[in-house]
């Protein structure tokens, strides 16, 4: 599928979404906390399953107004699914800012959280996947396909196939 445009959040989405961005030669733009980019655009709030800023586990994200061309198609890229919340607030800020994420990926899922199953409920023209599942960390470490624990979680898209 065709993208136009990599979100990474902050900050390890940065670090994950940049070389992909200069991979396929196309724009990347940052999902960073309220308050830390210059002329952004600020989305709703949402809540995590720790802490936030506001001291009760929500944060804002921003985006630079000049990030999103309406129609754009996006790739958003973190670290981690939870709860789902930060990508669930990503989501909405690419909407709000007419984008259309295709795709959302991350290196882990830790799926008794279940937020990639609210994202996707959410979202259900939207691929999330994750490279690896907790459940392979925690049991042998092993990358899947080589001897470690099933696919389940590892490499998966939103229709559970690996």
């Amino acid at each position: 599928m065709a993208i136009d445009k990599i979100g990474g959040f902050d900050a390890r989405g940065f670090l994950l979404g940049t070389p992909l961005a200069l991979e396929l030669d196309i724009p990347f733009f940052m999902l960073r906390k309220q308050s830390k980019l210059p002329n952004s655009v600020t989305g709703d709030s949402y809540t995590k399953e720790y802490e936030g800023d506001d001291g009760k586990g929500g944060d804002a994200l921003c985006i630079s107004r000049t990030a999103i061309i309406p129609g754009d198609k996006v790739l958003l890229v973190d670290d981690l699914i939870a709860t789902g919340g930060t990508l669930l607030a990503g989501l909405d800020l690419v909407h709000a800012r007419q984008g259309v994420v295709v795709e959302a990926a991350c290196m882990i899922e830790l799926g008794f959280l279940e937020g990639g199953k609210k994202v996707r409920e959410r979202n259900p023209n939207v691929t999330v996947w994750s490279l690896l599942s907790e459940d392979h960390l925690q049991t042998r470490g092993l990358p899947p396909g080589t001897g470690g624990n099933s696919a389940a979680g590892s490499a998966c898209a939103s229709d559970g196939k690996c």
